[in-house]
């Protein structure tokens, strides 16, 4: 049945070519396409009919007739086009007024690749003709239009199986006509273009096309070179006729007249890979075999017909233009061109991965300027004779005797900086035995065995220098003299021919050989060494070997980077992996256009693809992803926002495009948190898996430590000391440092003498218990620091060697922050636990909690239970919660951060719950940490009582952080509080606040202990320190102060130590209230009393020659300067009198010099200048003090912790507010 065809004339309109299209199908004028839309016709059901005449060819006659007219066939996008407005000159001059519809011309875009294969061009005219419901075919046979387009469709049947519908929908009839060819796009840079040869069912004559079935069948027929026909002349051999090599090659595609003793056989394509990277796939055989310019292929590749019996094949590494940087044509158009086919000895590869491979020497990578890679597409065939000899050429007749003969070889010598600056540096020089002498020196570079002189010589192959070369040399061209035809390929066999060498002017390195296939950063030579992440190294080559995206986490300094360079490393040599490293630090600038960044990226991704092309596999390492697409924020100055989800979503569009799950290409990026790259990335899915890369424990930082120091260094005796030995250091453990930098002090040895020499007395193990939280870059840094310490301390010593002792890392550690800490706010404190009275329960819990899983830290990780990781202190004002979470920070040898509330609670929405997730952040930053909550009530009060809803959203995220999925290790939430009625019963439940501690009122004995911590500093008299029941003493002190807390109690203690202050100055006088105010006579009284008990006789002293008179007057000023001066001759006096003792001391026999040592604490007492407190100042400060808590409030706290612990039941809140009077209302 034939298609319909609307009723209605043809639509002229002209042809817009459109780049990007990329398909079969056309995109309509507007006009046609509200009918179809306004007709709900299915875009899928159209075929669009395009009849257009093609242009006559140069010199034809241009009658209209003779020109026959031409239909194509294709199927119709379900877009329209773009709008064109007519010009305002036409053919017939000038045009008047238009309306809009007469001022806009339809236009019908086509693909630009199609459309230059059918004959169309930009603006040619066309008539369109729409055929809906047309005949659909279910078995198509179509035929590549050249053996190229075969190849390419070979290379690419998997993508164009998925994608064939996507690009033809309509089909020529080729019964009813001759069927114009179509164009397939198998990737961006690659197309083939076919014809249609049979369809079925077949359609009716009358109908000129079809339609493709959703469910069709595409046949394609293969269509390989044809064998070219050998003349009588090509075969007899012209170079070596006797060699097995001269029967057997073959040429390439373009043949060589006069050359080819045999036709051309095709040529292979195999996915390439340097051989000094597939190391591990070939036997152990000598160095010497591997060099030279070879090639190793399976044995079955081998055997097939284009190779068969070949020993010399033609190299070509097959490089897409569109992978490369964009580069200036002018500055390569001067050049010299390399030769991009290098002629090399084929070898069977024993131990071959698959048939699919091919291994080449790295001098023959190196000559290519391919060095190191590993994929991409290499075209190997049969090689064509050698050039012509001379001699031979002259013995044949005239025709042959018209080949180019190569008579010598010239090489041209690339220039350096050295011969650019001095040209007398310049290698070889102007006169003939300076020429020979630096022909004579290549000749020994490269004509060694199974150098590039020892083998086969190609016009235009680079000689690239080798390490050992000599000083100026940078490398060469080969080049035949007289010069060869640029077409095809020409070589000799240099041990046979023996060639005169000349050597010709310098000339620029060429920019094409320099650039090779190398995109991004180039990995380092040899692998990191890491130590302790075996575990992680293998989960993260398993996700990737499974093509498996990984998103690879870690703080600053964990090792990020050379973990995936490591990573890198195995997968290229093992499992021969195209490995592309990109740092995307260098794409963030201001001035990088987002247009650029999507270009690199496009680049680095397509370039994978390629080189995954072949049955292989490619990865991406974009290392710090967070720093090219970091997270959007509120606070974000500038348009950094809309440029970080613009780039985020054009990465995602390219991962998604060449990450598939059979394409062969993964992604690995790195960044220090998932939080820390934008949401669009996070939840684009381009990555299966999330891998966090952690802080190393403390056996983890053993290792880095004892590996850093091991580095390049000598141990100093290979004995064991004290018990342990110094192991040498594994090699795929623990990342050294993030970054690929070394430490700034490296190894000084430089010969056998020189070099740290490592104290075998170093306790690593103790070393790695004082870094905890360290990062492996903090450790390079540390011991970075430690061999500077090393070399200042050996700056003044004559020996060759420099020590590295303990006493080096301690000086390092002193001062050292680790960069994890840098910007964290930790308090630091000097409470210790003997400045803590009673408690003596609640002390011995936290040391239980807190300091025990630390210091004892392999006997906990032996525990089967969850550690406790949470405290509530609850108890009285003033009874020590606060104390007690200073005495923490200061003893147990953990970080310590103090939370205020203020500094949490925010009332815009998701500010406050932002808040809690940073500080849980910056705790595991620092961990071991204590995170400690004081006024825990108003943070975290119950639910549905706050009328903004504030701390209910804290309150969630709370519970969200305390007991999440993933835990708190080495994090310890210690809150205070003295309404714990008020707290959210959710967490107090086990698992978040474990375990609740009352901080009680002291008892007489607790109140002693209390009272002998807070005046520990304090100068007592003797007689107040007893505890005996005498009274006027501490007990006395403890056993008047019933209801006292512990802040009370150290009130009293001060403001006695204040009493005792204003009697020394004579400000008060407390045995005799009367005098109060008499200055003098209280300050000497006073003075004279300190004199006496200090053990000081009374004196009097006066100055010589002043009058009688003057002593008895008296004014306020001069006996204030009395008294300062009396004070300053009774402090000289008790000086003398406290040396005098000590001399007397070291007069007296050793035997009796432990019973002088209470007397040397007595001496040190009576030495003390501080004013001592005595019973009459306690007694005047109990008279003023009170207790802070009345007894009413302490009776209601006390009811409130008595029904915290015993009166609560297991019932939860069920949320709903009380109805008491007075009671406070919720927005519920």
């Amino acid at each position: 049945m034939p298609p319909k065809k609307p009723a209605g004339n043809v639509v002229q309109a002209e042809v817009a070519l459109h780049q990007s299209l990329k398909n079969c199908l056309v995109n309509l004028p507007s006009s046609l396409v509200s009918v179809l839309v306004n007709a709900n016709t299915v875009a899928q059901n159209v075929v669009v009919e395009l009849s257009y005449r093609q242009p006559p060819p140069p010199g034809a006659s241009e009658t209209r007739n003779a020109v026959p007219q031409k239909s194509v066939y294709m199927g119709w996008t379900g877009m329209q086009s773009k709008r064109r407005i007519a010009p305002v000159v036409g053919r017939d001059g000038l045009r008047g007024s238009q309306t809009s519809s007469q001022q806009e011309l339809p236009a019908v875009e086509v693909d630009a690749t199609f459309a230059r294969l059918i004959g169309l061009q930009e603006g040619q005219k066309v008539g369109i003709s729409l055929h809906l419901d047309p005949p659909q075919a279910h078995t198509i046979n179509i035929e590549p239009l050249t053996p190229v387009d075969w190849e390419m469709i070979e290379l690419h049947a998997q993508f164009l199986e998925l994608n064939f519908l996507s690009q033809i929908r309509a089909l020529p009839n080729p019964q009813a006509q001759s069927p114009h060819p179509l164009t397939l796009h198998l990737s961006p840079t690659t197309t083939a273009n076919i014809t249609v040869t049979s369809i079925a069912p077949a359609p009716p004559t009358v109908s000129p096309f079809v339609k493709i079935s959703p469910d069709a069948e595409v046949i394609v027929a293969p269509k390989t070179r044809q064998k070219e026909r050998s003349s009588t002349r090509e075969s007899r051999s012209v170079g070596a006729a006797s060699r097995k090599s001269g029967k057997s090659t073959a040429s390439t595609v373009r043949r060589r007249s006069g050359r080819d003793d045999n036709a051309s056989k095709g040529a292979v394509f195999l996915r390439g890979v340097d051989r000094s990277v597939a190391q591990e796939w070939f036997d152990d055989e000598e160095e010497v075999d591997a060099q030279g310019l070879k090639v190793w292929v399976d044995k079955d590749v081998l055997l097939t017909k284009a190779l068969r019996g070949v020993n010399w094949v033609s190299v070509a590494i097959i490089k897409p233009s569109g992978l490369q940087e964009p580069v200036d044509m002018s500055k390569e158009q001067d050049q010299e061109k390399p030769a991009t086919r290098v002629v090399a000895k084929v070898a069977a590869w024993e131990d071959a991965p698959d048939s699919r491979h091919i291994a080449l020497s790295t001098d023959l990578c190196k000559v290519l300027g391919f060095a190191g890679f590993v994929g991409g597409l290499v075209r190997i065939e049969g090689a064509p004779n050698q050039t012509a000899k001379p001699s031979a050429i002259k013995a044949q007749g005239s025709k042959e005797s018209r080949e180019v003969v190569a008579k010598s070889v010239k090489i041209i010598p690339f220039s350096t900086s050295a011969s650019q600056s001095n040209a007398s540096l310049r290698f070889g020089g102007e006169s003939k035995q300076e020429q020979e002498d630096a022909i004579q020196k290549i000749k020994t570079i490269y004509g060694r065995k199974n150098g590039l002189l020892d083998g086969p010589v190609t016009d235009g192959m680079v000689l690239y220098p080798p390490k050992d070369s000599a000083a100026g040399w940078a490398g060469g061209l080969v080049r035949f003299d007289p010069p060869q035809p640029a077409s095809g390929i020409s070589w000799v066999l240099f041990p046979e021919r023996k060639l005169p060498v000349e050597l010709g002017q310098e000339i620029s390195t060429p920019s094409s050989w320099l650039r090779g296939s190398q995109q991004g950063d180039p990995l380092p030579e040899s692998p990191p060494k890491l130590v302790g992440i075996d575990p992680l190294v293998e989960q993260l080559r398993s996700h990737l070997t499974h093509n498996s995206s990984v998103l690879l986490t870690g703080g600053l300094g964990a090792g990020k980077s050379n973990c995936a360079q490591l990573l890198a490393h195995q997968l290229r040599t093992e499992y021969l992996f195209n490995t592309i490293y990109f740092p995307c630090r260098k794409l963030v600038t201001d001035e990088t256009r987002v247009a650029t960044i999507k270009e690199t990226l496009n680049r680095l991704f397509a370039s994978a693809s390629w080189g995954a092309r072949g049955g292989g596999n490619a990865v991406v390492i974009l290392d710090d992803l967070d720093k090219l697409c970091p997270v959007e924020t509120e606070l974000q100055v500038g348009n950094e926002n809309g440029r970080s989800r613009h780039v985020s979503e054009c990465l995602i569009n390219i991962v998604r495009q060449y990450c598939s799950m059979d394409s062969g290409v993964v992604l690995l990026a790195t960044a220090q948190g998932k939080e820390a790259l934008n949401n669009v990335i996070v939840g684009g899915h381009i990555v299966r898996e999330i891998v966090s890369l952690k802080a190393p424990n403390k056996d983890g930082r053993r290792k880095v430590l004892e590996m850093l120091a091991l580095k390049d260094a000598k141990v100093e005796s290979p004995q064991q000391t004290n018990g342990h030995a110094f192991p040498a250091s594994p090699s795929n453990s623990r990342p050294s440092t993030s970054h690929r930098s070394q430490p700034s002090v490296g190894s000084i040895q430089q010969e056998e003498d020189y070099g740290f020499v490592v104290d075998s007395a170093i306790d690593f193990l103790d070393l790695a218990g004082q870094t905890d939280g360290y990062m492996p870059g903090d450790l390079v840094l540390l011991t970075s620091r430690a061999r500077n310490e090393a070399l200042i301390r050996s700056i003044s010593d004559s020996s060759n060697t420099v020590s590295l002792t303990r006493d080096d890392y301690t000086q390092a550690l002193s001062g050292f922050t680790p960069a994890s800490l840098r910007n964290v706010t930790l308090q630091s404190s000097t409470t210790k636990w003997d400045s803590i009275g009673g408690l003596l329960t609640t002390r011995q819990t936290l040391l239980e909690t807190l300091q025990y899983p630390t210091t004892y830290a392999p006997i906990f990780a032996q525990c089967p239970l969850r550690l406790r990781s949470g405290l509530l202190l609850y108890g009285y004002p003033g009874c020590g919660k606060t104390l007690l979470a200073s005495a923490v920070a200061g003893e147990c040898g953990l970080n310590f951060i103090s939370v205020k509330g203020p500094e949490i609670l925010n009332k815009y929405i998701g500010a406050s719950e932002k808040s809690v997730r940073d500080l849980f952040e910056r705790a595991e930053a620092a961990r071991p940490c204590v995170l400690f909550f004081d006024e825990f009530d108003s943070i975290a009060p119950k639910r549905g009582h706050d009328s903004t809803g504030v701390t209910d959203r804290v309150v969630n995220q709370l519970l969200t952080q305390m007991d999440g999925a993933e835990g708190l290790s080495g994090v310890y939430v210690l809150a205070a509080t003295s309404r714990p009625d008020l707290i959210d019963p959710a967490l107090l439940r086990p698992g978040r606040l474990d375990k609740s501690l009352l901080c009680d009122m002291p008892d007489v004995e607790e109140r002693i202990d209390i009272l002998k911590a807070v005046t520990r500093k304090l100068h007592l008299a003797p007689s107040v320190l007893e505890f005996d029941d005498a009274g006027e003493n501490l007990r006395e002190i403890a056993q008047r102060t019933e209801g006292y807390s512990g802040a009370d109690l150290q009130a009293v203690a001060y403001n006695a130590q204040l009493e005792a202050i204003h009697d020394v100055l004579g400000d008060t006088d407390l045995g005799d209230p009367t005098k109060s105010g008499d200055g003098k006579k209280n300050g000497t009284s006073a003075a004279g009393k300190g004199s006496k008990e200090k053990g000081i006789p009374e004196f009097t002293h006066f100055r010589y020659g002043d009058p009688a008179s003057d002593t008895s007057a008296s004014t306020p000023a001069k006996t204030s300067s009395q008294l300062t001066e009396r004070a300053m001759i009774a402090q000289k006096i008790a000086a003398l009198q406290s040396l005098r003792r000590k001399q007397k001391l070291l007069q007296r026999p050793t035997s009796s010099h432990n019973d002088d040592e209470k007397d040397g604490k007595v001496d040190d007492d009576n030495e003390r200048k501080d004013p001592e407190i005595q019973w009459k100042h306690i007694e005047h400060a109990l008279a003023t003090g009170r207790s802070s808590i009345s007894a009413q409030e302490r009776m209601r706290l006390e009811r409130i912790y008595r029904e915290f612990v015993e009166g609560r039941d297991g019932d939860l809140p069920n949320g709903q507010g009380g109805t008491e009077i007075g009671g406070r209302s919720s927005l519920m």
